[in-house]
């Protein structure tokens, strides 16, 4: 973002310049989190004379040792892990003042990965509603699986994922937008397409067509834990990247498949689908909105999780009445 010099007061120190360019303290941070001044420049591109005068001047800007040099390594002094700790704040507000600049410029962005499997209920008319207070926005959606969008979002190509919270320690923060239930997906013209609710053992032996458990780690869990639970022996006879072909693939006779009950495929209603309850079904679904946990998200994001909550209720009570 070409050469940023911070001014700082030198507290009246004589013949110090007080003046510092953002790329040095971003060199010196990258220093201190490689342990060493060869790794670091290996990081960044520069060889290691270069990065230790760029070092050198920023100790004589500052007027203090920041490095306690040794034969052949060196520690941070008390100075320089105060500054790595300051340092660290204000290039992390720097970015994100470049991001609010570039985005003002070209509309606001706000990309959200989703599995319509879980969200096609509230999804959309939170959108509607948000972009209505919101002109300002460029909202994109983005099918991908669990697995895929966390990666996504943690690489920065996301703003926001939709979709059942994975263990992922601090990296994402999740907030619950709402649980919900599971249906049974069988063919119109399948022997269980009357009943009005289906028991486990109505499950044995009958062809079942599930998410890919590579990509739906937590789909895979759950269902294969409450087989096991129930004594339910079916035949896996297809795994599948989506909603969409999963559907398909119920449609065409090819199998039965438990699903959400927010997924487009029990809410749509569709001809040659039956959705049916379980009794007892699998453990409830906790739907939640994940943000890269590091930083505060923006604005813009927090208030469209609370949208997205709204809706979610308002669509969990209609559902009860």
């Amino acid at each position: 973002m070409g050469r940023q010099r911070i001014l700082l007061a030198d507290g009246g120190v004589p013949g110090h310049n007080a003046a510092m360019e953002l790329k040095q303290l971003r060199n010196f941070v990258e220093v201190a989190e490689e342990g060493g001044i060869s790794a670091a420049a290996r990081r960044l591109g520069l060889t290691q004379p270069a990065l230790s005068r760029q070092i050198k001047a920023l100790e004589e800007d500052l007027g203090v040792v920041l490095l306690d040099r040794g034969a052949r390594s060196f520690a941070l002094t008390p100075a320089a892990e105060a500054l790595v700790a300051d340092a660290r704040k204000m290039l992390d507000f720097s970015d994100a003042m470049v991001r609010r600049v570039r985005a003002v410029a070209s509309g606001v962005p706000l990309r959200i990965g989703y599995a319509p499997s879980l969200a096609a209920d509230f999804l959309p008319p939170a959108i509607a509603s948000f972009n209505q207070l919101h002109r300002g926005l460029r909202i994109s959606l983005h099918e991908v699986s669990t697995l895929e969008m966390q990666r996504v979002l943690l690489e920065g190509g996301l703003d926001l994922i939709v979709t059942v919270p994975c263990p992922t320690g601090e990296q994402i923060g999740w907030t619950t937008v709402r649980e919900c239930g599971w249906r049974l997906a069988v063919p119109h013209c399948h022997r269980l397409a009357g009943a009005a609710v289906v028991a486990p053992e109505d499950l044995n032996g009958e062809r079942l067509l599930i998410f890919d458990r590579d990509q739906y780690p937590d789909y895979w869990a759950r269902i294969t834990a409450f087989c096991k639970d129930h004594r339910i022996q079916p035949k896996i006879a297809g795994e599948f990247d989506g909603i969409t072909s999963l559907a398909a693939a119920v449609e065409a006779d090819l199998g039965i498949a438990i699903v959400a009950e927010t997924s487009a495929l029990v809410r749509e209603g569709r001809a040659r689908l039956r959705a049916l309850r379980l009794a007892p079904e699998p453990a409830a679904i906790m739907i939640a909105a994940g943000v890269v946990g590091r930083h505060t998200p923006p604005p813009h994001v927090l208030a469209f999780i609370d949208e997205m909550k709204r809706h979610a209720a308002d669509g969990a009570d209609a559902s009860v009445g």
